[in-house]
This record gives C-alpha cells, sequence and structure tokens, in this order.
C-alpha cells in the first residue's frame, strides 16, 4: 500500500503524512498557512529620519493615498491590497526605510511571496540580474525566512512616481512567485 506524503512548503522535501515536522529543514509540516501578523514586520525596523529631513510621513501617506488601492495602517506604514488575476490579492507593504548612503530618506515598498527554500535561492538571484524595477530578497518574519518583493526609492522621488503602476508591479511580481511557491493558493 502506498504511503501518502506531504511536500514541505520550505525545502520540498517529501515527507509521510505521520510526521509533524520535515525531516529536512523541521518546519512544522502543514506550516505555510497564512499568518496574520508575519506582514507587520514586512517593513523591518524603523529608523527615524534625521530632523532636517522633509515631511517623511507625509509624502509618503501622500504617495499610498495617490494609488488608488484600498489601504490600512500597519505597523509604521500601510498595508496595501492590490486586486490581482482571477481573483487572487496581493498585499504590498509601504512606508519608511531609513536613509541610503547619502542620507536621503528612502519610501520601501514590501511584498510577501512566502517561505524561503534553498532551491529557489538561486533562480531569484539569476532573476534578480534581469529585474529593472524590485527585488527578491529574503526578510525574517515571526522566526521565518520568506521570500518578499523589495523596491526602495528616496522619498524625494516618490511626488514625481505613479504610485498605482509601481505598487501592481511590485503585487504582481510577488504574486507570481507566491502562486507558485503555495502552487496555487492566495496566502498574501
Amino acid at each position: 500500500m502506498p504511503s501518502i506524503t506531504i511536500v514541505c512548503a520550505r525545502c520540498t522535501l517529501a515527507n509521510l503524512e505521520s510526521d509533524r515536522f520535515c525531516s529536512g529543514c523541521g518546519l512544522p509540516l502543514g506550516g505555510v498557512q497564512a499568518d496574520a501578523g508575519v506582514g507587520a514586520e514586512a517593513l523591518g525596523t524603523y529608523e527615524a529620519p534625521e530632523p532636517a529631513d522633509p515631511d517623511v510621513e507625509r509624502l509618503i501617506r501622500d504617495f499610498v493615498a495617490r494609488s488608488g488601492f484600498d489601504v490600512v495602517t500597519s505597523g509604521h506604514g500601510w498595508r496595501v491590497t492590490v486586486p490581482s488575476r482571477l481573483d487572487r490579492k496581493q498585499a504590498v507593504y509601504i512606508g519608511p526605510a531609513g536613509t541610503d548612503a547619502e542620507g536621503l530618506a528612502l519610501l520601501s515598498l514590501v511584498s510577501i511571496c512566502g517561505p524561503a527554500n534553498d532551491r529557489d535561492c538561486r533562480l531569484l538571484l539569476k532573476h534578480n540580474a534581469r529585474m529593472t524595477d524590485g527585488h527578491f530578497a529574503i526578510r525574517v518574519l515571526r522566526g521565518e525566512e520568506y521570500f518578499v518583493v523589495i523596491e526602495n526609492l528616496a522619498v524625494e522621488s516618490a511626488t514625481s512616481l505613479d504610485p498605482q503602476t509601481m505598487i501592481r508591479r511590485v503585487a504582481e511580481m510577488a504574486d507570481g512567485l507566491e502562486d507558485r511557491l503555495s502552487r496555487g493558493r492566495d496566502l498574501y
């Protein structure tokens, strides 16, 4: 009689149905369930801007408001919900991200794709080499590594950009990888 296997969401190793944890990486099997709080950490730690900086919060708030998407506050930023194909949707977290090497205040757009795994790391690094906007990265959220899409830009440039196009592009890249990693589920 064939045994039923469960594929780990992180490392894709096949495990016996009776296993509670992946024998390859230790992730609790079935652990790729949506975690309502994981997005609160998507923006990372907050580095307050220098007092001489422009009104960073106001500029970011204006950028988010001009997007036309559903927006709610989240941590020290905002969660924007972007409708996608086939009734899917993707959350993009937008907020301040400290300063760059030249001292300019940064705005960060982050969208969660799913738990990181070694198999897809090389593929995503190769894909990053061809990307012109945004990039794939790994963030630790609630103690687990997740693939994310990140776009960082100078806050001052946000006034001249089309937020709807930029946010949608980040959401679509993240949702494409999420769809592949979760085998069609819409979790983030």
